[in-house]
């Protein structure tokens, strides 16, 4: 798809509504449905103080930087799961924040606590609270619906904060089900043609039963608005780490601790190695489960627990089944000999995000 892009929403549209009705859902019963959910949905703003030292011209000046301060402001949306004001939304949303505020629907506006984050998925919990530390009074938590259950061509509605226009509600059917479109290991999107845009990340995608069966992340654009192409993260995957969020902050997720490179055939003819599939390791950290069970650079991991693998994201979403401490058994290719070794998961370490070289699992 030539000059098409991955467009993270947390900045989405007005376009026609399609006609869902046929589906049997009457013209007068989705306003009454709306209606209800409204007070659930969130508008998600952040601020981040970027700061910078500016310097004069001169050499003397040089040596008397001047510290300056710039606010940098961006939108998404979010919903309620619980009347103790936990809120859900994506992390891209509220990454780096300094200030997270939530809106609702009645324009009362309160500051929201980061309680927990999962970067692999997407997903940031939040908490608000009002100026007392109390949970604002009659706060609407959503009904969470069951996304493996969802049907291809299955209306559905999304409600969020496209451009900042609060509470926007756009509809559309199921038009894909477990896409893969590059994000992630853990790629496994409802693609949606209700009209997304940038600042519905993180806001609700609705059954017309009124439950949450995604989260809305993504698009596919070439102008960087709704093309009919949206993605949304199943809402069974938000509830798997829901517990792990709200105990830890975190979602506690393995690593083998190696630098891979998929095999393709300009590099096997290259190196002349043995297999035409796999994941060439060319770095290992040290002290990880990885080099520890003793692999080492240059083998080609070709399984894992039986699993073939062809890409980092293969050995990741393998990996990802498991928890730390547990044991994996990883095939490697090591010249002309098919060893396997027993490695025994850890927890990914809190490492400086802008030192992470790619491919590192």
């Amino acid at each position: 798809m030539k000059n098409v892009l991955i467009f993270l929403l947390s900045f989405t549209i007005f376009a026609p509504v399609p006609s869902v009705y046929a589906s049997g859902i009457l013209s007068s019963e989705l306003p009454d449905l709306v209606e209800k959910i409204l007070p659930g949905v969130v508008n998600i703003s952040t601020a981040r103080i970027q700061r910078t030292t500016v310097y004069g011209m001169d050499e003397y000046f040089k040596l008397f930087g001047v510290p300056q301060e710039q606010q940098q402001q961006s939108m998404g949306s979010g919903f309620i799961i619980s009347k103790d004001g936990y809120v859900l939304t994506n992390n891209h949303v509220i990454d780096e924040a300094d200030e997270i505020l939530a809106t609702l629907l009645n324009k009362k506006t309160y500051k929201a606590r980061l309680i927990g984050t999962d970067p692999k998925l997407d997903l940031a919990l939040l908490r608000i609270r009002d100026d007392e530390g109390k949970t604002p009074p009659d706060l609407l938590p959503l009904v969470l619906g069951n996304s493996d259950v969802v049907r291809i061509a299955e209306p559905v509605f999304a409600v969020g904060n496209p451009f900042g226009l609060q509470h926007t509600v756009t509809t559309g059917i199921i038009s894909a089900k477990n896409r893969t479109i590059g994000l992630g290991p853990l790629d496994n999107f409802l693609q949606t043609d209700a009209s997304i845009n940038p600042g519905n990340s993180g806001g609700p995608l609705f059954n017309f039963k009124g439950e949450v069966i995604g989260m809305n992340t993504s698009i596919f654009s070439r102008t960087g608005q709704s093309a009919g192409l949206g993605f949304s993260i199943p809402v069974n995957e938000a509830k798997k780490v829901l517990d792990d969020l709200k105990k830890f902050g975190r979602v506690p997720r393995p690593w083998i601790g190696i630098l891979g490179q998929s095999v393709s055939p300009r590099l096997q003819a290259n190196y002349q190695l043995a297999v035409s599939e796999g994941v060439l390791i060319v770095n290992l950290v040290s002290g990880a489960p990885g080099i520890l069970a003793g692999l080492t650079r240059g083998d080609i991991v070709v399984q894992v627990d039986g699993d073939k693998v062809a890409e980092n994201a293969d050995i990741e979403r393998e990996i990802y089944r498991k928890k730390p401490k547990e044991t994996v058994t990883v095939k490697v290719r090591r010249g002309k000999k098919t060893l396997d070794f027993k490695v025994k998961l850890d927890e990914i370490p809190k490492l400086d995000k802008t030192r992470i070289p790619q491919g590192l699992i």
